[in-house]
């Protein structure tokens, strides 16, 4: 996949841009990045704090998927954007990923992914992927790239270009071997499998036993009575 990177000093978001893009036909593969977002957002339209100095960027895609596999796209973009910060990361410190789509280094926030899609006929018309990384700054409990690295200062646009190799990478062989590689690479670096964790969904609370995820991206968790929960949306929180 070719990517075609504009870059703003300043947007409100990066996401709405694309998806304006999205629906004027644009193709796979622009990507939009801004130094500075004044309205930047996460997951259930929570603020992401966008001072300069860190990665905001969204990507379009257009899958070819049915709507029940987009999620998996943002397992996909994990792992590459996993690949990419261990090139920098110093060896001393832990990075795991937390589901279903943030980076953590020490168990902190380094970097978090939103994925917003566009339905039609039960398939994915298109996808715009979202991803904001902590690289010179982060909010107070996260933390910054740079206060992990090997080197003395992360250069923002070649780290975006081995974010967007890996995501090549790892999005083709989705696209060809289909989600079994990506769930396999992501387990390996999954944070607290095995550990207790509390899912807070829209209407209630479970807590159990993180046991991994499916052929779905579908968290399993494992009930005090033994049951096996399956979770496909909701916020974790995990047991120090």
């Amino acid at each position: 996949m070719e990517f075609n990177v504009h870059t703003y000093s300043s947007l409100p978001s990066t996401q709405d841009y694309i998806k304006d893009l999205a629906a004027e036909n644009f193709a796979e593969g622009e990507v939009i990045q801004c130094l500075v977002q004044t309205k930047g957002r996460g997951r259930h339209g929570n603020e992401w704090v966008s001072p300069m100095g860190n990665l905001y960027m969204s990507v379009l895609l257009r899958p070819n998927c049915k709507a029940d596999d987009a999620g998996q796209i943002s397992f996909v973009a994990a792992v590459a954007l996993s690949a990419a910060i261990s090139e920098y990361l110093d060896e001393k410190h832990t990075k795991t990923l937390k589901w279903p789509n943030d980076i953590l280094i020490d168990g902190q926030k380094c970097a978090g992914i939103l994925l917003e899609s566009d339905l039609k006929d039960g398939k994915v018309e298109s996808l715009a992927l979202g991803i904001g990384v902590n690289i010179m700054a982060a909010p107070e409990g996260a933390v910054a790239l740079k206060d992990v690295t090997w080197e003395i200062q992360v250069p923002i646009h070649p780290f975006r270009d081995r974010v967007l190799h890996h995501l090549n990478h790892f999005y083709t062989l989705w696209q060809k071997e289909g989600f079994a590689p990506i769930r396999k690479k992501w387990l390996e670096e999954a944070h607290g499998v095995g550990k207790t964790v509390t899912a807070r969904l829209a209407k209630n609370t479970h807590e159990g036993i993180f046991e991994g995820i499916d052929e779905h991206g579908t968290l399993h968790l494992k009930a005090a009575n033994g049951d096996i929960l399956d979770i496909s949306a909701g916020e974790v929180y995990f047991s120090n």
